[in-house]
């Protein structure tokens, strides 16, 4: 009896530390075809390779030390990988890491990691869910571009930096968390993730950068927080089912194309602390019927609002006209007006740009 429980006690022993994850020396992964994946790289663990098994459906790359670095290039275009878990003594996963692993489907991360390589998962194109894990402070650029099967993505509140086009062309996600301590929104971080239907922006970013969400057709709404002061360049172009945009009290510059091509667009309001409107701005926004131009707004670009072809109203504070050109109104709704304080209609309708919608303009007590 006391044999047999020292057995049963032994073997409960080895499942426990077999459920708990390889051992730090070690690397566990599964193949699509039971073969042995071997390291495109061998030489960037921090370590050196002593055995490479596959037995019972898992394989185990042991390591004559623990593994504290996923290097760069490790598993480049291990084509047959198609899941792998990471030892707790791992504190970075560097560029190239597993780009093009076609078949990865899964991968744990442990809570050792801190950050993110450049391009560390690109083109895993079979890879459906990540978890990111709270010890993560920096995500790299273009860490996940072109993995189309991923649907869900959480940002924890770890992460203050995503890089450049982190998550673009992950056309298959649905949904994003951003953490609370993320600070911008980077250039083309969700670029055509066109199955994005919402996103929630924390207050505690302040910029939201070039392209971030260009061509992310499906994107119905979006609210930018007063903490935003600056929205990129192309920032939300060819947003086509985006319908309402809320912008916060903080923003003072709208890149040029920021909402360009938002066809759908109808509702829109430009907060007082914006001073500048860049070129083409709302070009092409064809539903939008109305807007109102803030007393703080010193410039508005070329053809800002071009091809608004259902704006009728166009209400403009500022006693002063700001400095323009002839095409920032161009091809609106027929009739339209643009409506400015009444003691400043004849300063408008001298002023350079704005002579050429003399006819259009009228007073209003605002």
């Amino acid at each position: 009896m006391k044999k047999l429980f020292i057995l049963i006690f032994i073997a409960f022993v080895a499942f426990s530390c077999s459920s708990q994850g390889p051992k730090p020396n070690e690397i566990w992964y599964t193949s699509s075809n039971g073969d042995v994946v071997i390291p495109t790289w061998s030489d960037v663990f921090k370590a050196n390779i002593v055995s490479n098994t596959y037995e019972n459906g898992k394989g185990i790359i042991k390591f004559d030390n623990d593994v504290t670095s996923i290097g760069e290039g490790a598993f480049f275009d291990c084509t047959s990988l198609t899941s792998i878990t990471i030892p707790n003594s791992v504190t970075s996963i560097e560029p190239f890491a597993f780009r093009e692993c076609t078949a990865l489907t899964s991968v744990t991360i442990p809570n050792s990691v801190t950050s993110i390589g450049d391009w560390a998962f690109s083109d895993c194109t079979s890879l459906t869910s990540i978890t990111i894990p709270d010890s993560v402070t920096k995500i790299g650029g273009y860490a996940f571009p072109g993995c189309t099967s991923l649907k869900s993505i959480t940002i924890p509140d770890s992460v203050t930096s995503i890089g450049k086009g982190a998550f673009s062309y992950c056309s298959s996600l649905t949904s994003v968390t951003i953490g609370n301590s993320v600070t911008s929104i980077g250039e083309g971080v969700f670029h055509s993730c066109t199955s994005l239907t919402s996103i929630i922006i924390p207050d505690s970013v302040t910029s939201i950068g070039e392209a971030a969400f260009f061509e992310c057709y499906s994107l119905t709404s979006v609210t930018i927080p007063d903490s935003v002061t600056l929205i990129g360049e192309y920032a939300f172009r060819n947003c086509t089912s985006l319908t309402s945009a809320t912008i916060g009290n903080g923003i003072t510059s709208i890149g040029s194309s920021a909402f360009s091509g938002c066809s759908l667009l109808t509702s829109l309001t430009i907060p007082d602390s914006v001073t500048s409107i860049g070129d083409y701005t709302f070009s092409g926004c064809t539903s939008l019927t109305s807007v109102t131009i803030p007393d703080n707004v010193t410039s508005i670009g070329e053809e800002a609002f071009y091809k608004c072809t259902s704006l009728k109203s166009v209400y403009c504070k500022p006693t002063t006209p700001p400095a323009g050109s002839s095409s920032m109104f161009s091809s609106n709704a027929s009739g339209r007006k643009i409506y400015v304080p009444s003691n400043s209609v004849e300063a408008y309708k001298s002023a350079d740009g704005w002579s050429e919608y003399a006819s259009d303009i009228e007073g209003y007590d605002f």
